[in-house]
């Protein structure tokens, strides 16, 4: 016959051998999920950025038109000043 002090050894060894397999998976689940959200993170502020890099490429399009019109109208309002002085006699 086998003796109480055996069997509760045997038997608290059972539970810390099974206490330890339930804890490492549990850590490994919650690790997986920690890295999910962490992705999910990652792939937002991705998103966002690239969002925001479409509209400061539309913004930079727009500065460099504007710029062209600008060099435009100066010589332009060059001309206009020239026939100006002519025509007050300034020239």
């Amino acid at each position: 016959m086998i003796e109480i002090s055996v069997l509760i050894g045997v038997a608290g060894l059972g539970v810390s051998v099974a206490t330890f397999f339930i804890g490492r998976t549990t850590a490994a689940r919650m690790n997986g999920s920690e890295d999910g959200e962490m992705k999910s993170d990652i792939k937002h502020i991705k998103e966002s950025i690239d969002k925001q890099e479409a509209k400061l490429d539309g913004i930079v399009s727009n500065y460099e038109d504007v710029k062209v019109e600008l060099e435009k109208l100066k010589g332009r309002l060059y001309t206009l000043e020239q026939k100006v002085k002519i025509l007050h006699g300034e020239g």
